[in-house]
């Protein structure tokens, strides 16, 4: 399984790689390490994740040079690290699959998190409900108009969280799942 999961990952990376490659900005390279070519395309994504934090280094040609050298350092360690077979490593194949793993969750919830925001309304008499109730647990909160907007974003957020919740019991709910209390309760981490 996990094999097969990092075949298909090289296989769409070696394919997005030929389709950027196609790229009139990607065919010219800024640098060659070995048989890697680094195009100008990919050096320039590079710089604008260098430029958040270091803004002014990456203006001046100095300042390209240097970020320049300082990918290419990168790019020689992880050319090394794939002739000793690091790649190739259990520890280092657990490590990709997790993080897909968590990158593909990240993406399903920030999708269905959208599609459930753009779903959710919060009306005036429910604000005025709310206020209502908190009025009378908090004698003291402000007027209406004053907390209307956070008031807003609370009930929007309990709103959103509860359509969240009843739609993971749903995918649930389609999903075969048979537990093994036998072998549950034989394991031991100790």
């Amino acid at each position: 399984m996990r094999t097969a999961l990092l075949c298909i990952t090289i296989s769409v990376l070696a394919l997005f790689q030929i389709n950027c490659s196609q790229n009139s900005e990607n065919t010219e390279a800024v640098a060659q390490i070995n048989s890697y070519y680094m195009s100008v395309g990919d050096f320039k994504e590079d710089l604008k994740s260098l430029s958040l934090y270091r803004p002014q280094s990456v203006k001046t040609y100095e300042g390209r040079l240097n970020a320049l050298n300082d990918i290419l350092e990168k790019e020689i360690l992880l050319q090394e690290a794939q002739n000793l077979n690091l790649d190739k490593d259990e520890r280092f194949r657990k490590t990709i699959e997790n993080y897909w793993k968590q990158t593909l969750l990240i993406m399903l919830i920030e999708k269905k998190a959208k599609e459930i925001s753009d779903e959710i309304f919060v009306y005036d008499n429910e604000v005025q409900a709310y206020y209502k109730a908190l009025k009378e647990t908090n004698p003291d909160i402000g007027p209406l108009a004053e907390v209307k907007p956070e008031i807003k974003r609370i009930i929007r957020s309990q709103k959103e969280t509860a359509k969240m919740r009843e739609w993971i019991e749903d995918v649930k709910g389609k999903t075969y799942i048979k537990i093994n209390e036998d072998v549950l309760k034989k394991i031991n981490l100790e």
